[in-house]
Order: structure tokens, then sequence, then C-alpha cells
């Protein structure tokens, strides 16, 4: 019965990590719009509820609001001015007052269940700007519709309005609906079907549904099968989506062999990013295999081949933007548990390779699960040798830590790989490897990281080299692209040769190393500089030696 309510628990974490995605989106659209420059959110900061963004203004402005709407006698009259402040173009006052006129119209014996009926009759307007005000309101108002069963079947067929923001305002609301839908199996089908739309929107709204809602339709066979196909459809982001979620399904669909063919067979497919994700399913299937192990060996064989696959995964992604945080773990897991590591010294590596690839100083949230991944290891350590059930359960446990995080680490990976693809869009510019605009751009935060990182390190041992590379970094610009690409190249080698040598080379600081030799690595000049900005936030914590003699033979160590 806990094992069901933790399950429930994870499943509506999942949910509003969705709902927060599409959150995201929606802020950065108003952003826009009012072009203020608080606004400008940071990667991660979709992370922050929505209510604590507002809650200054709202304190101080609902009262108000309530006091100047309580006037309006008739339900249709408080209906009409919801669609006029929907269309608002301060966000900060469209949600307050919007907020205020729901609370009203409940007060007054309406049902929200109305609003919605009547955003439904009006999307059909001829007017333009009626069809987006009711666009608009569709988030708004479906948290509190009460027969939240029959939405899905409504936002089906607003997908096939003429208007496009019609259709993309109802999509994003397809997984929210999916959860509360009465008949899973025809929401699934229906869903499968949209992922087909001519709207781009609709379809990756679609996936995105359907990778969240598998597990509660009752045909697990027809699931596997149609994530199968999906993972070979002809639109790439659909593509990730059907082939990311295939991990998770294994555990669930009844053959389990043919589904492990399928996936061995996925492998092959030409689009990098489906290869990585079967290769990673296997992975998982394999620790599926260790679960139901009856004896240490058939234990033992399924975590080494999770291991292997794993591994596959990440050598395969070594071009790609994608962070691997399998591999790391249970290769750490494996070793600690059958190679006699000490957990506590795999624990800490296995951070050090998470920073690596993504700084956990951006989000407190991804902070908190890399914690627990890392209590996992070092509660390995801990077990008694043999003991098959207790190890099975810690396997257990750190399967079902990786799904609790499944929501953030899906969203991380996904920003990832469309910021490389950006990058090499402005990497292919004709006539120039980059905008002078975007390495200014980028220049500008290296100095601000820099700033900020001899700041963090006042009174560190770091402090000396921390600061002294925020000296150096402080001198770096440039005029012209063309005549200064020398000296651009030039004072990056120079910063890098000097963290080598004044950084010792212990496993505790593998991460700015490896770090290190991604940008020796990198062709193009933009990301270069891009990976010194998310280097700089690394140096303060790194390890130092009292003694120079212990510098001296690390570094020696490191040229070997």
């Amino acid at each position: 019965m806990k094992k069901l309510r933790e399950k429930e628990r994870w499943k509506e974490e999942k949910k509003g990590m969705t709902r927060e995605r599409e959150m995201r989106s929606e802020d950065r659209n108003e952003c826009e719009q009012v072009k203020e420059k608080e606004c400008r959110i940071s990667t991660f900061s979709f992370l922050e509820p929505a209510d604590d963004r507002y809650k200054y203004l709202r304190k101080d402005s609902e009262e108000p609001l309530a006091k100047s709407y309580s006037s309006l006698p008739e339900k249709e009259k408080i209906i009409e001015e919801l669609l006029r402040l929907s269309s608002d173009p301060n966000p900060q006052i469209r949600r307050s007052a919007i907020d205020s006129l729901l609370t009203i119209y409940s007060l007054k014996s309406g049902k929200e269940q109305d609003i919605w009926n009547e955003l439904l009759r009006i999307s059909g307007d001829t007017d333009t700007g009626v069809r987006k005000g009711a666009a608009s309101m569709l988030s708004r108002v479906f948290p509190v519709v009460e027969e939240k069963s029959t939405v899905f079947s409504d936002l089906v067929k607003l997908t096939e309005s003429q208007d496009s923001q019609l259709r993309k305002k109802a999509a994003e609301l397809f997984t929210a609906a999916f959860a509360y839908s009465d008949d899973k199996q025809k929401t699934w089908n229906d869903l499968v079907k949209l992922t087909s739309a001519e709207d781009r929107e609709v379809r990756r709204e679609a996936v995105l549904a359907l990778s969240s809602g598998y597990s509660e339709v009752p045909d697990k066979a027809k699931v596997w099968s149609d994530l199968i196909r999906l993972s070979t459809h002809g639109d790439s982001f659909v593509q990730r989506v059907a082939a990311r979620t295939l991990g998770s399904a294994f555990f669930y669909v009844p053959d389990k062999t043919q589904a492990f063919k399928d996936l061995q067979v996925l492998i092959g497919n030409p689009y990098i990013y489906v290869q990585i994700y079967a290769l990673r399913s296997l992975g998982k299937a394999s620790l599926w295999k260790a679960l139901k192990a009856e004896n240490e060996a058939t234990y033992l064989f399924g975590l080494k081949e999770a291991v292997k696959y794993f591994k596959e995964s990440n050598e395969a992604s070594t071009s790609t933007a994608i962070p691997e945080l399998y591999y790391p773990f249970y290769n750490a897991l494996l070793q600690i548990l059958f190679g006699e590591r000490s957990s506590k010294l795999e624990s800490e590596r296995y951070i050090s390779e998470v920073t690596h690839k993504i700084n956990l100083e951006e989000d407190k949230r991804l902070l908190k699960i890399m914690e627990e991944f890392s209590d996992l290891l070092l509660a390995a350590g801990n077990l008694t040798a043999g003991d098959l059930p207790v190890r099975k359960k810690l396997l257990e446990a750190s399967i079902e830590a990786f799904e609790r995080a499944s929501g953030l680490l899906d969203i991380m990976e996904e920003d990832a790989i469309l910021e490389q693809k950006n990058l090499r869009k402005e990497c292919s510019i004709t006539g120039k490897v980059i905008t002078e605009q975007k390495l200014k751009e980028i220049l500008s935060g290296i100095r601000y990281k820099a700033r900020t990182a001899c700041f963090k390190a006042k009174g560190k041992p770091t402090e000396k080299i921390t600061c002294a590379v925020n000296e150096r970094v402080k001198t770096w610009s440039f005029q012209d692209l063309e005549k200064d690409r020398k000296e651009l190249d030039r004072q990056l080698e120079s910063l890098l040769s000097t963290l080598r040598v004044q950084i010792p080379f212990i496993p505790e600081n593998m991460s700015i190393f490896q770090k290190l030799d991604d940008i020796s690595q990198e062709q193009c000049l933009l990301e270069r500089y891009r990976h010194v900005s998310r280097l700089l936030s690394l140096i303060p914590g790194a390890k130092m030696h009292s003694r120079a003699s212990d510098k001296r033979i690390q570094r020696i160590g490191y040229e070997r």
C-alpha cells in the first residue's frame, strides 16, 4: 500500500513537472511581449512556483480588484470581462485580475464549468481577437473545471480549429487532461493519432502526454508497439520522446523477451538520439533482470550487462549535448558491491563526473536529486556481502529514484539538445564561424561568472587562483572577429594552461580537467568560450594542496 501511494506521488510530480515546462514556455512569450528586463529567466527558473513569482503583486492587487469587480451583477458580464483581461499585455495584471474574477464568479453561484463551456462556444467565433482571448483562458480555467473527465474530447476538437493559437493552447493541456480521462485506452489511441497531426505543436504535446501516461493504459502490449513505432517517426522530437520513454515502459510490457529484441533493433536507427535512448533502455531492461535474479551470479550478470549498455550509451553521446547520469552511477554501484571499492570515494567521484556535465548550482532541485543518488551509493557500502534480498532492494530504490527524477532530467536533456542544435546553426553562418554579437555576449557572461567565482572563493584555498582568473578575463574583448581571432585563441589557451598547472590533478578535480579537455577539443570558437563560462563556477570548489611538492607530483602524473 505504501509503495502504491509512493508511485502515485511520483506520477503527480511528473505531471507537475510537465506543467512547469508549459509555464516556462508561456512566461517566455509573456516576457517578450512586455519586454521587461526583470522577466528574463534562466534555463531552470521555471522550477520556481508561479505563486511565488507573483505573490507580491497578488497580495497588493487581488483585494482591490475583487472590490472593483464585485459590482458586476451578471455572470455573463464577468465572463466578458475575463476574456477582455486575458488579452492584457501585462502578464502580472492579467494573472491577478483573472484570479480575482474567478473567485467572484464562484461567489455568485457560478460554476467554472460554465466558463469552460463558454470558452468552447466562442472558440469558433469569426473574430480573431475573441478566439485569441478564449485560447489564452483555457489553461487558467481548466484547473477548476469540475467535469475534467470530458475535457480531453473537447481539446481534441479544438486541435481541429483553423486558429493556430487555439490548437497550441489546447494541445498544451493534453498531459493534464489525460490524467483525468475515464477511458485511458481510448485517450491513448487518440493521442497516437494526434502524433501525425499537421500542426507541429499538436504532435509534440501529444507525444509528451503519451510519455507521462503510458503506465495507466490497460493494453501494455499496444503501448509498447506504439512507442516502438513512434521511435521511427518523421518528427525528430516525437522520435526522441518516444525512444526515451521505452526504458521506463519496459518494466510494464508483458513480453519482455520480444521487447528486448525490439530495443536491439532500434540501436541501428540512423538518428543518434534514438540510438542513445535505445542503449539506455537496454541498460534499464538489464536492471530488471537483476531485480528478478534468484541468485547472486544472475544479479551480478544483470548489473554488469546494464553497466555495459549504459557505457555504450554514454560513448555514443560523446558528440552530443546529453549529460550522462546513468553510467557513472551504476558503474559506481557495481564497483562498491562487487569491486570492494570505497563507497565514499565512489560517491564523490560520481558527483564529480556529474558536475563535469552540468552545473548543479544553477538548480537546487537537481542538487537535491544528486544528493539522493550519492546517499544510495553510500548506503551500498554498508550492505552485507552475499545478502541478495537487500542488494535487490537497494537496486530497486535506485531505479525508483531515477524514475522520480525523470521529469526534470528529461527537460534538462531536451534543453541541452535544442541548445546544441542552435549552436550548430550559429556556427554554420556563411562566411563566419560565429557572429560578433554572440561572442561579445558570452564574454560579458564570462566576466560576470569570474567576478561571482572570486567572491565565492573568498577565504578558501582557491581564492588566489580564482581571483587571478577574474583579473585576467577582465581584459578579454575584441573589435573585429577576423582580425582578433588569433588573440582570442591565444588568451583562451593561456588560461587553460595556467589552470592545468595550478590546479592539482587528483580525483577530486577530475570534473575540472575533463572540462579543460572538452574546451581543447572543441572546434567551434563560440562553444569553446561557452565551456569556459561553465568552467569558472567549478574553480572555487577545486581541491588544493598546501605543499608545492604535491602539486608537482600530480602535474607530472597528468603529463604522463
